[in-house]
């Protein structure tokens, strides 16, 4: 019986000139191996399956091919064959993950001194590189500092930023990218068609798409799928086996959120629950379907379908940006909802609460009853008083308050006499505190600078990230609010790159400097430094956190 042989080893590329993506790091490996300009450590970084082993190992033979050092290695000559084996005596891969001691790496400095056994290089492949003890890269830094002749490193790891800088400073660091979409795609044809096995092109755009710029990750699916489908990958076996929604379900529930239908888009959720659907990837294909829509709005690609660019003519690029953004958030978020459901359901609320056509809530505040008049006193004409006096405008409004308000009868709502001052960015940052504006008011304008005050016209400057709260609904409750204090005011809000900090940053800052303040004080107590010493460890500081006394 023939043993199966998977396909992210079958079709392992062995040459350069047979990988997938990573054009600027083969080009400088091969231009390196022609001129024979060879430095003795190498640094390759990426995310898994990204071909970090595979071009270590590719470099592995072109500089220990029998036919000379060269970019292109013969592949038949027996240390070219025992490389692609594995079998390689003086090619010795380790795996840091499971070689993490001092010990370890003792071991194989001492012998790194001896001669290869048969090749023209002794090279160590270390995997994970980042998972060594800080022991063990104290032990490798002198060896990888100034190594024989005759020894080679080359490095991989997914992680480059747990490596000690003396470590990044003794090699040549290449960072490899995650490939694209239309790079799987075409590696994933390629290998249907040499397979010779039946093929939808949608079903395999849509595991370049779960692949996310892993090849491996993509044909380890790919592998799956040939199995559910018994020889075939179609798109229909596809959805089945990963719990897909369909693209027509999503444009449906897209539809009912553009006409603002709460209740057919929870309905709706509810059912793609039911039927076991996964709605964690429903909701990263509506992003992709508001991505798509946007698209069309702003470049206006015509190869997308008619109904897409129906929709875009039914929504505003302002509220779809919204939609778009509060999907994003919501993907992250729908971990720590009670259910997938709840989440998603409460994302899709969210959308159309923000929504510049949502109506607004009704709300009942208590009428205030106007200030009784009293006569005032007669200053004699002899007399001439002239006080000038500085008024905070929140603690103006404040004091101008009736007392007693809930005392007198036939209350009627009195328009506010005080006019809005606002000479800096500190008397805004009063307003925006002091005042009761709504939960996504109060974050918007603690994003903003004051710009200018000048015939009662306020502009302010908005951080361009939060651009995409600046709805027609929410600039419309902030105006309210400030009429409501100081009578008749037109709010122009501008979304531009800032240079100054606005209120938000502030708070963050004070935070981050108490949260800082708080790590500083229990890494220097005494016993948290001795555990360090004994055991020999690492501290996150992230989970430092402040505990209150009850």
């Amino acid at each position: 019986m023939k043993n199966y042989q998977v396909l992210a080893r079958k079709y392992r590329p062995h040459t350069f000139s047979e990988m997938v993506g990573q054009t600027h790091t083969v080009k400088t490996l091969m231009n390196a191996l022609d001129a024979n300009n060879l430095h003795h450590g190498f640094l390759f970084t990426g995310t898994r399956g990204v071909g970090k082993t595979t071009i270590a190992r590719i470099f592995a033979k072109s500089i220990n091919c029998e036919k000379g050092v060269s970019s292109k290695p013969c592949g038949k000559c027996p240390t070219c064959v025992e490389i692609d084996k594995g079998q390689s005596i003086d090619l010795i891969e380790l795996d840091a993950a499971s070689h993490t001691g001092v010990d370890n790496m003792r071991d194989i400095l001492e012998n790194a001194q001896y001669m290869p056994t048969k090749n023209r290089y002794k090279i160590y492949l270390i995997d994970e590189v980042h998972m060594l003890s800080k022991s063990s890269f104290n032990a490798l830094l002198k060896t990888l500092e100034e190594p024989p002749e005759h020894i080679k490193f080359l490095l991989a790891t997914t992680d480059p930023q747990k490596l000690p800088v003396t470590v990044l400073s003794r090699c040549l660091q290449f960072t490899l990218q995650k490939l694209t979409h239309e790079e799987i795609l075409t590696q994933l044809k390629f290998i249907m068609d040499a397979e010779k096995l039946e093929y939808e092109e949608s079903a395999l755009a849509q595991i370049a798409d779960f692949g996310n710029g892993s090849m491996r990750d993509a044909l380890s699916l790919l592998d799956q799928s040939i199995a559910y489908g018994n020889g075939t990958v179609m798109s229909k076996d596809i959805k089945a086996m990963l719990g897909l929604v369909h693209h027509d379900d999503i444009l449906t529930l897209a539809k009912y959120l553009i006409n603002l239908d709460a209740k057919a888009s929870v309905d709706f959720v509810r059912e793609l629950s039911h039927k076991g659907e996964n709605l964690i990837h429903a909701l990263k294909d509506l992003s992709s379907l508001f991505h798509q829509i946007s698209i069309v709005q702003i470049i206006d690609n015509t190869k997308a379908s008619d109904e897409i660019k129906t929709l875009a003519t039914q929504i505003s690029n302002q509220d779809l940006q919204l939609f778009y953004h509060i999907a994003i958030n919501g993907s992250k978020d729908i971990a720590l909802a009670p259910s997938e459901q709840i989440g998603f359901e409460m994302t899709l609320l969210r959308m159309l609460s923000f929504h510049s056509n949502a109506p607004d809530k009704v709300q009942t505040t208590p009428t205030i009853a106007p200030k009784t008049e009293t006569p005032e006193k007669k200053t004699p004409k002899s007399v001439k008083k002239t006080e000038t006096t500085s008024v905070n405008p929140v603690s103006a409004i404040k004091e101008s308050e009736p007392k007693s308000p809930l005392t007198e009868p036939n209350t009627v709502k009195k328009t506010p006499e005080i006019a809005l001052k606002i000479n800096s960015q500190k008397e805004w940052e009063q307003i925006t505190t002091s005042l009761k504006f709504n939960i996504p008011a109060r974050l918007l304008l603690k994003n903003t600078l004051f710009d200018s005050l000048k015939k009662q016209v306020l502009t302010l400057t908005l951080d361009r990230e939060f651009e995409s709260l600046l709805t027609d609904n929410i600039q419309a409750s902030i105006q309210a609010v400030l009429q409501e204090n100081f009578g008749t005011i037109t709010l122009k809000i501008v979304a531009n790159t800032l240079h100054s900090q606005t209120l938000a940053q502030k708070e963050t800052q004070a935070e981050n400097e108490k949260k800082a303040a708080r790590q500083k004080t229990f890494l220097a107590d005494e016993g948290v430094q001795k555990l360090q010493q004994v055991f020999n460890t690492e501290i996150n500081l992230e989970s430092i956190k402040e505990v209150k006394n009850v």
